[in-house]
């Protein structure tokens, strides 16, 4: 059998027609396009496109293409052959572990992605992230969904508490199972996995208070409309409460959806750490906040943590080779994965919801008070 063509058809021209509108990264984009084209137009044991012909239909450079075509016959669609290329490889009965994340997302949680590729190649499905853009509807996400119900079961995650009700309306109404990879909200028909918020406040508070901290600050810096923001929030000022502690604060940095968290995490280090009483610990509500206060603290010359202790909620990929090593809260990516997407595919249809309880990893940017 003859493989599809690249050019002269209508096929080939929707092909260049998306090559045109490529995003960052790159590669990413394009390993996308292919990966339509393997389940669409191929079947099990063609030959696939040479790297030459999709230089040449795509207009990308040589290395954009291989890393594309090496990460496809990573996630299995492809078997790379030295001699004569790379083959379509299709499993029987494929199933899908789909992820409709904001784009800001990708970018600053690519470990998550790991993770979930690689235990969707152990229990061999296959893991497609859904990206949704600033400006991009629930209408038009929904309709990029091609693959059926009995084939696709979605995680979301990263959303606002709006967008999530919204999209877990749809897709029940759709037929698509689904998992909220955050803390259940009243309204929401799925499963959830989410971070046990009231653990991972009282080890931060106990780290903190028996290093003799008492000005410490939980800064917002994340848009306070995002689930996990919002709930984080919530348990901190009702912890506070329960364990009367007066002394300790809560600042919101007031950053709105899609805006730099990393930037209002900069500068509200500024505002509080340039005042008469500045805190002695500071502890953000996101890991791109507490890498934006480190590089703050390290630009003023402010001693880490001489001066100023740091913890990180987020278990942020290196920062155990930071400069100065980031104390944070942390889990295993790869059992949490595991753990989703085991409960995204079980049998059962009556809905789950389990909390995954971090621990607290000391290094260098937490010490005494002084």
């Amino acid at each position: 059998m003859a493989r599809p063509a690249l050019r002269n058809s209508s096929n080939s021209l929707s092909l260049t027609l998306a090559a045109q509108d490529l995003k960052q990264p790159l590669h990413v984009r394009v390993r996308q396009i292919l990966r339509e084209r393997i389940l669409k137009n191929f079947q099990h044991g063609e030959r696939f496109y040479s790297e030459r012909e999709l230089i040449q239909s795509l207009g990308v450079s040589q290395p954009t293409i291989r890393r594309a075509l090496t990460d496809l016959a990573g996630e299995g669609y492809l078997i790379p052959d030295p001699r004569r290329g790379f083959f379509v490889q299709h499993h029987a009965e494929t199933r899908y572990v789909g992820l409709i994340r904001p784009s800001w997302k990708a970018v600053s949680y690519s470990d998550e992605d790991v993770a979930y590729s690689v235990v969707c190649r152990e229990l061999n499905y296959q893991f497609i992230p859904h990206d949704m853009h600033k400006g991009d509807s629930v209408d038009a996400l929904m309709a990029s969904l091609t693959r059926k119900a009995t084939e696709e079961r979605i995680l979301l995650a990263g959303h606002t508490v709006e967008v999530t009700l919204e999209l877990s309306k749809r897709l029940q109404a759709e037929g698509y199972r689904h998992l909220v990879v955050g803390s259940l909200v009243p309204g929401i028909s799925g499963s959830s996995l989410s971070i046990d918020h009231d653990v991972e406040t009282d080890l931060i508070l106990d780290h903190l208070l028996s290093l003799g901290h008492e000005r410490i600050v939980f800064m917002v810096n994340e848009p306070r409309m995002l689930l996990i923001t919002s709930l984080r929030a919530e348990t901190i000022q009702r912890k506070l409460k329960e364990r009367k502690l007066p002394h300790v604060q809560v600042v919101f940095c007031d950053t709105k959806n899609w805006e730099s968290s990393f930037q209002a995490a900069h500068k509200k280090a500024h505002e509080l750490l340039r005042g008469k009483t500045p805190p002695t610990a500071i502890v953000p509500l996101s890991g791109v906040g507490a890498w934006a206060v480190l590089r703050y603290a390290v630009q003023n010359r402010i001693d880490v943590p001489g001066k100023l202790s740091l913890v990180s909620f987020d278990p942020m990929i290196n920062s155990d080779i930071l400069p100065i090593a980031m104390t944070e809260l942390t889990f295993s990516q790869v059992a949490r994965a595991r753990t989703a997407i085991d409960l995204l595919w079980s049998d059962t249809t009556i809905p789950a919801h389990i909390k995954v309880t971090p621990s607290l990893s000391v290094r260098e940017t937490t010490g005494p008070a002084r």
